[in-house]
């Protein structure tokens, strides 16, 4: 249930053009100053996920993991990602907010 909330709030994020999907537009994003947090699928590759969690924690920049895989994030904002940020901090602190909300069900 969670985590259908979670992807029908990530589509709504998408569908508002707070999303930046892929790994280079999301360190671009990061340097720039415009990600608010960077979103991690749960089968991202590890490589992809050491480096950006490095530039992330680099640039003070909040990383959160979701129990979604990139399959089930490619259903939600159709654009199959494993590093997507979100570039609002109302977004952003909602997603944060599901994210714990589910973890306290599971």
């Amino acid at each position: 249930m969670a985590n259908e909330k979670l992807s029908g709030f990530l589509g709504l994020a998408r569908k508002a053009g707070k999303l930046v999907f892929g790994f280079d537009m999301t360190v671009e994003a990061i340097r720039k100053g415009t990600a608010e947090a960077v979103l991690l699928s749960n089968d991202c590759a590890e490589r992809t996920a050491r480096n950006i969690k490095r530039i992330a924690e680099e640039n003070e920049t909040e990383i959160l993991i979701l129990p979604l895989t990139m399959d089930e994030i490619g259903y939600a904002v159709a654009k199959r990602v494993g590093v997507l940020s979100v570039c609002d901090s109302g977004f952003s602190k909602k997603i944060k907010e599901l994210l714990e909300s589910g973890m306290h069900k599971a």
